[in-house]
């Protein structure tokens, strides 16, 4: 190990004993590492395994050393960052891409799903913990900055829609009062429009009056949209009208914005449930000693490892959290994108009864390889630093589908899929992982008008996805 990256920590006896012991074992591994020989690669795969087990001392010992002083934030710097996200240990023990460090430092956009790297993870865990001040991910935002963010970009959208539906309506013939009335159904009743549609306590518990006012504007919105559909299908192409790619744009537009305000309504709910949930690790902590909750802390980091161990063992490959690719890894922008662009083409996942309850589970890139997968005990989605192939996607997929398989409760899905022909008789392990990889072919192949499946789980998957009214 790269002694270097934990000088600051030198002082720190149990930390420094740490290194010294996984450099020690990274040195015999070192030696063994090369050879062919049957016994050396037996002692070879042996120490590899010793190293492994040994990530989780040091990062405990590391973890130790910066809360033996109770800061206020829990704050790593670069190299112990590398570290604990990509399980780096320097390059002759773990050579990596280049892109690692880059990819340390990414801001993500805001969108449905709280991001975090491991890191961050631990850092909001001791802030919970010791009731410190609970910080957001330090590439991402609070709720309420989220929310700022997203009306900013559904005010772009509008402008855009505005600039743009115009010179597309005047082509199909619209006259200028009725795209001035359309604009203004579609712009200024889009957020009683979601409120009503997603029957929110906002709706439900108005007043009798403004509940009212809210089922107009919906009402409103809804024919403007269609009123707008017909437009866009008036003339054709031959007839000087749209062509296909102006079509899909305008409707790309509106989509998007409908998107946009479903997905503020559900940031702004996840306000009240984050109050709670910071409330109640307060009081249960209250009245604990501070080093009985850094002990506290410590159990919550290894009670991490075997959901995160997972992510290789769902693919067959080696647990390991220590860097073993030297491509560039999943940075959390990257992830973010991936999950949000997969997470809407389900939108039934995020109205079922675990969210209502927790709300929408956390994203973590955890260090390791493999599928993503997601963890019951905290409610969060685990992603690979190092997917599978450098196939993201799948490990996404593979995520949100583990999700959507143990948040089935009253098994629609369970019992739907598992009537399959081909499925019947599969182990609930088999079952699941059958889910998994048909799950992961049809959000990234059959959602996008790709026949993948075979025909009767096509059938199966789109009666148990189909988008239900929700008013």
């Amino acid at each position: 190990m790269d002694t270097v990256m934990f000088e600051r920590w030198r002082d720190y006896q149990p930390l420094r004993e740490s290194v010294e012991k996984f450099t020690a074992t990274a040195k015999s591994y070192l030696t063994v590492r090369d050879f062919t020989e049957t016994d050396d690669r037996i002692a070879a795969r042996k120490l590899w395994q010793d190293l492994s087990a040994q990530y989780w001392d040091v990062l405990a010992a590391l973890v130790d050393a910066h809360t033996e002083s109770f800061p206020e934030e829990l704050s790593f710097d670069e190299q112990e960052r590398l570290f604990i996200d990509f399980g780096y240990a320097g390059d002759e023990i773990t050579p990596a891409s280049p892109a690692l460090r880059e990819a340390l430092s990414p801001k993500v956009a805001p969108g449905l799903f709280q991001y975090y790297t491991f890191s961050d993870f631990i850092a909001e865990a001791y802030a919970m913990i010791m009731g410190k001040p609970v910080m957001p991910p330090r590439s991402g935002f609070s709720p309420e900055g989220k929310i700022v963010q997203m009306r900013r970009q559904l005010d772009g959208l509008k402008a855009r829609i505005r600039i743009i539906l115009p010179v597309v309506l005047a082509k199909q013939g619209a006259l200028p009062s009725e795209t001035e009335t359309l604009l203004a159904d579609l712009q200024g009743c889009l957020e009683s429009y979601t409120e009503v549609a997603m029957r929110t306590r906002k709706y439900r518990e108005a007043p009798e009056k403004d509940r009212q006012q809210m089922a107009v504007e919906h009402h409103a919105f809804s024919e403007a949209e269609k009123r707008l559909v017909s437009f866009l299908k008036g003339n054709g192409e031959e007839d000087g009208g749209l062509d296909g790619n102006e079509i899909q744009k305008v409707s790309g537009l509106l989509e998007s914005a409908k998107n946009l305000a479903r997905n503020i309504v559900f940031v702004t709910q996840e306000i009240s449930k984050w109050e709670r949930r910071v409330k109640k690790a307060a009081s249960e902590m209250e009245g604990i000693p501070p080093a009985v909750r850094r002990r506290k802390l410590k159990d919550l980091i290894f009670s991490k490892k075997e959901y995160i161990s997972l992510t290789a063992k769902s693919a067959r490959r080696d647990p390991s959290q220590l860097c073993r690719s030297e491509k560039p890894p999943l940075a959390l922008d990257r992830a973010a994108a991936i999950v949000e662009e997969l997470a809407a083409l389900d939108p039934e996942m995020l109205v079922v009864a675990r969210i209502r309850m927790y709300g929408i589970p956390r994203v973590i890139v955890v260090p390791g390889q493999g599928y993503g997968t997601y963890d019951w005990s905290d409610h969060t989605l685990l992603l690979p630093a190092f997917p599978l192939n450098n196939l993201p996607e799948k490990a996404a997929a593979y995520a949100l589908g583990t999700f959507r398989w143990d948040s089935d409760e009253d098994r629609v899905i369970k019992n739907i899929y598992e009537l399959i022909k081909e499925n019947r008789g599969k182990s609930i392990l088999d079952l699941s992982s059958s889910f998994y990889k048909d799950y992961f072919l049809w959000l990234t192949k059959e959602k996008k008008g790709y026949r993948i499946l075979p025909r009767n789980t096509h059938k199966v998957f789109v009666q148990m996805f189909a988008e239900r009214n929700q008013e």
